[in-house]
């Protein structure tokens, strides 16, 4: 079982990293950042994969985990392109993790029949709440730009992971949003549902090197550094069509 960084500089080598070497503990002291230390979702990204090599592991013996994959967007997209923080590939096809720092807090929903709900995270005792981006609708939009550039028969699955302590969902959430406790459901279900399932063949171990050799291929020459620039341009974008529908 192997790990992939595909974060890289311009021109520089995919990386091949060990399976261990990720922090044991949870390192997240708060849902924003330490100063002078990795981004807090950084941290917390390892330490979801780590998570996701601990109980996905078992129940797939043969399986690639691949870090921070780059994919090109459509050209209507406000951002060229999208980052997906982790992607197993095993027998029964990819899945696609987005990661999230979120600690110590409650996590909610506010749903409108006028528009999509809109999602809030609490700290706990604090009484205000922060909003943040829908992460389903975020992972909705890469899931379906990575499905039309992979082939048909490949199961591809997406979920939302919260690695870190303290989290509290509300009642009723989509399922594809899922804590490190669940994970090792989530694994058996993959394992069972795909050896079960008539809907897409199972992958042989060459077939699963060659589905990360198409991802890497699909990612080409892009970098993090590349998707950093496109999120900045993105985000100069609408503050001046913001400015401008206010003039």
């Amino acid at each position: 079982m192997t790990t992939i960084s595909l974060q890289r500089t311009h021109g520089g080598a995919v990386s091949m990293l060990p399976r261990h070497g990720y922090p044991t503990s949870d390192p997240v002291q708060s849902p924003y950042r330490i100063p002078g230390t990795a981004s807090f979702h950084e941290l917390a990204a390892s330490l979801g994969v780590q998570q996701l090599v601990r109980t996905f592991g078992p129940a797939f013996p043969h399986m690639r985990v691949l870090r921070d994959l780059v994919i090109p967007m459509p050209a209507a997209c406000p951002v060229r392109t999208a980052r997906i923080d982790a992607v197993i590939v095993c027998e029964t096809g990819v899945y696609l993790f987005e990661i999230k720092a979120w600690r110590n807090a409650f996590v909610y929903r506010k749903n409108s029949d006028q528009a999509p709900p809109r999602w809030f995270l609490r700290l706990h005792g604090c009484s205000r709440a922060r909003e943040v981006s829908d992460p389903a609708l975020q992972g909705g939009r890469k899931t379906t730009q990575l499905r039309s550039l992979l082939p048909d028969d490949l199961r591809l699955q997406y979920f939302v992971l919260l690695p870190c302590e303290g989290v509290e969902l509300e009642g009723v959430m989509p399922a594809a949003i899922v804590t490190h406790q669940d994970l090792s459901y989530i694994a058996r279900l993959a394992r069972n549902n795909g050896r079960t399932a008539r809907s897409y063949p199972l992958l042989s171990a060459d077939a699963i090197e060659r589905t990360v050799q198409l991802l890497v291929d699909i990612q080409g020459e892009l970098t993090i550094d590349d998707h950093m620039h496109n999120c900045r341009e993105g985000r100069e974008g609408r503050e001046g069509a913001s400015a401008l529908t206010t003039q």
